[in-house]
């Protein structure tokens, strides 16, 4: 029985050859590579970039590309519509398949020159969003789209990068690099049904002893400063009375008293009187003031 293969890269492989049919037949010689980037959101949506590359061997491949690039921007809006129906048409069928909500939008198609180390190269790249690319449940698994598997040819390369926020967990097959937070394979490549498959999750936040000690310290702090606050609103008029006379030695002018805690004369007056009967202070005449201390 022959698979079926998800047909994705078989529509941007047509669309290519349209465009490459204008480079002069001296640039087609070299094979262009193809690189398809798949990047994964956190909400399962993606966007991917699918670039090929043509060398351009000589200054007339250049310009000619150059004047078919003139050419495509005069009708660049017909292009992306044609890219945008096959796209549609691919993800509906994911959408069957799955069974799970999902659509294509922002569509793309950009064409320029590239100069590089080793040559200059037409470039042909296409974008578009994949909304309800992967299945979000405790995890972000990538792959039941791939109904079919996918297939890369030789010096082609796909690349799925996923978010910084979260780790591989599976992945089926393994990729031929890693990059931070990118896979990648390379063609020649035969993936089967339902690849490649990646299961993410979360990373887990794991402190060094440093970071250890410090939240360590914060929580005592915290803890130690929340008493503090706590007796300090428990504490009544004649506990503030009591803890400025012991500050001052055990005894203070009353009128010390009533600028330092704010209180009224007559507040203070009577906190004293009651503070007297209850034998906790003494209240001295000192000329025309008086002096209380603690008993």
């Amino acid at each position: 029985m022959v698979r079926k293969r998800t047909s994705v890269l078989l529509i941007v492989m047509l669309f290519s050859a349209m465009f490459f049919s204008a480079i002069p037949a001296s640039a087609q010689e070299t094979e262009y590579k193809t690189t398809y980037m798949i990047d994964v959101r956190m909400d399962g949506s993606a966007t991917w970039t699918i670039e090929h590359r043509v060398l351009l061997k000589t200054q007339e491949d250049v310009e000619a590309f150059e004047n078919y690039i003139s050419q495509f921007e005069s009708q660049k809006s017909g292009y992306i519509d044609e890219f945008a129906s096959g796209m549609r048409n691919v993800v509906a069928e994911a959408n069957t398949a799955t069974g799970r909500s999902m659509s294509a939008q922002n569509f793309d198609v950009l064409l320029g020159t590239m100069r590089t180390a080793t040559g200059t190269y037409g470039i042909i790249k296409y974008q578009f969003d994949w909304i309800g690319f992967a299945e979000i449940n405790e995890a972000i698994m990538v792959g039941d789209v791939f109904v079919g598997g996918l297939y890369l040819s030789k010096d082609d390369a796909l690349i799925i990068r996923y978010p910084t926020k979260y780790r591989v967990e599976t992945i089926i097959p393994e990729p031929d690099a890693t990059r931070g937070n990118e896979l990648v394979w390379y063609g020649l490549r035969d993936f089967g049904s339902g690849e490649p498959r990646v299961v993410l999750k979360p990373k887990l936040i794991v402190f060094s002893p440093i970071w250890i000690g410090i939240i360590v310290l914060i929580v005592i702090g915290a803890f130690i400063l929340r008493k503090k606050l706590a007796r300090e609103v428990m504490k009544t008029d004649e506990d503030q009375i009591i803890e400025l006379l012991r500050e001052a030695g055990g005894a203070m002018y009353q009128s010390s008293i009533v600028e330092r805690t704010g209180f009224s004369k007559s507040k203070t007056s009577a906190l004293l009187n009651a503070m007297k009967q209850k034998g906790i202070i003494q209240k001295v005449k000192k000329g025309r003031e008086n002096l209380i201390r603690l008993s």
